[in-house]
């Protein structure tokens, strides 16, 4: 399975064994702002576009050290918004052989609801009245209300890290301001998504995607691939004390890659 979205890459080779869980044979992540340049300016440019090129070879060497014989590989906003996806789609397939799919919002959220179900069968947040599921990914956030384990609204959201972080380039150096703004911003598109979803009603929030995998990390030593669970209160103070750092004090301060350090707060502010 490959993943394409707006700010990395993600590869993951399990093996199926009909009536058995998969077993991960060996993943790939590649940090890829794809979508910067869609964002902005509607196109994917050539810089992004040859990185990727870069990655997916390295992938389809992976992909044949293991023999794999089916594969998945999507896209998702940054490829769905430009203007030249089908020239994008092309050169990856002269180059790899691999067959891109471009997947639409209602996709999106299916395959999340459908990994939050099966991921945490039996979990007491799947029997709660209401839990709210959250993916904030570079280009979009994927919100479901669930009641009890079926959803019950669903939406993909102009929340994405990447895209808010785009809209505030003229403030790149301006910290205090830069969070203003987009704690304004992010507000905003917040009210307007609860006029649709209920989201008040949720006795659980699920959250997904890899900065929120790194917030659990630091606050309950939660491990890559294991569900953590996270007070409220700690996760407030948390984004409290990094909203108030720099992206090269976030590289220093906690080993982040200079695309991971570009997306953390954006992403924190919209899950908080």
């Amino acid at each position: 399975m490959i993943d394409i979205g707006a700010s990395a890459i993600r590869m993951v080779v399990a093996e199926l064994t009909p009536g058995r869980p998969p077993v991960v044979l060996d993943e790939a992540l590649r940090g890829v702002s794809l979508g910067k340049e869609t964002f902005s300016g509607g196109r994917i440019g050539s810089g992004p576009m040859d990185a990727v090129l870069h990655a997916m070879e390295g992938f389809k060497r992976l992909m044949d050290e293991h023999g794999v014989t089916r594969y998945r590989a999507v896209a998702t906003s940054a490829v769905r918004e430009a203007s030249n996806a089908d020239t994008f789609l092309d050169r990856v397939k002269v180059k790899t052989g691999l067959r891109l799919d471009v997947i639409d919002a209602s996709e999106e959220s299916r395959l999340v609801y459908v990994a939050v179900r099966d991921r945490l069968s039996g979990h007491p947040a799947l029997a709660a009245r209401h839990a709210l599921i959250v993916e904030v990914g570079g280009g979009s956030a994927d919100i479901t209300l669930l009641a009890g384990d079926r959803p019950k609204y669903s939406g993909v959201y102009a929340l994405g890290s990447v895209r808010l972080r785009q809209a505030l380039r003229p403030w790149a150096g301006d910290v205090e301001r830069r969070v203003r703004l987009l704690t304004r911003n992010i507000g905003n598109i917040v009210r307007d998504i609860a006029r649709d979803v209920p989201m008040r009603s949720a006795e659980f929030m699920i959250a997904l995607g890899g900065d929120m995998r790194f917030a659990a990390r630091e606050l309950a030593g939660g491990r890559e691939g294991a569900v953590s669970e996270v007070p409220r209160d700690p996760f407030l103070q948390f984004c409290a004390q990094v909203e108030r750092l720099g992206e090269e004090a976030l590289t220093d301060r906690y080993g982040l890659s200079s695309v991971d350090a570009e997306t953390l707060v954006p992403a924190l502010l919209v899950y908080r």
